[in-house]
């Protein structure tokens, strides 16, 4: 908790290709949408934006990071679908936590395959899935909430 305030604009990810870890986590002074320019970086391995109070979809581009480990975005009021994963994408992918949002439909088959050792490295995929009906429907969701 460092108490930052405002957007994340396009141009914070922009031209720091090296960045490599980012933790805005518990910021609820930080709002507005994840800019895509975040999932441009061709070396971040962790992002953490878990409890601000980030609105909007999940950009498309979330999955293109090569080296993509950690993805947290739970906690904030984050609304849409989860999007696809198209094929080689997020394989380095270890946790990805979205509970706590607004997120709606079916968790896509792209992204429960990551949990196949033979496709990706996925061993948490958490989710608004345990209510009746579940705000997400997820059959290989690791934890529901």
């Amino acid at each position: 908790d460092n108490f930052f305030s405002g957007t994340l604009s396009e141009s914070l990810f922009q031209n720091n290709s090296s960045l490599r870890f980012i933790d805005l986590s518990n910021n609820r002074f930080i709002s507005g949408t994840i800019p895509p320019s975040l999932f441009a970086l061709p070396l971040v391995r962790n992002i953490y934006l878990s409890n601000c109070t980030l609105t909007g979809t999940i950009p498309q581009t979330y999955s293109t990071p090569p080296n993509l480990r950690d993805l947290f975005i739970d906690g904030n009021n984050l609304e849409g679908t989860v999007p696809e994963v198209a094929p080689g994408e997020l394989t380095e992918l270890n946790e990805f936590l979205l509970q706590n949002n607004e997120i709606t439909g079916i968790m896509p088959n792209s992204v429960c395959s990551l949990l196949d050792d033979t496709i990706g490295s996925l061993d948490d995929l958490w989710a608004d899935c345990a209510s009746t009906p579940p705000e997400i429907q997820c059959d290989c969701c690791t934890r529901c909430f």
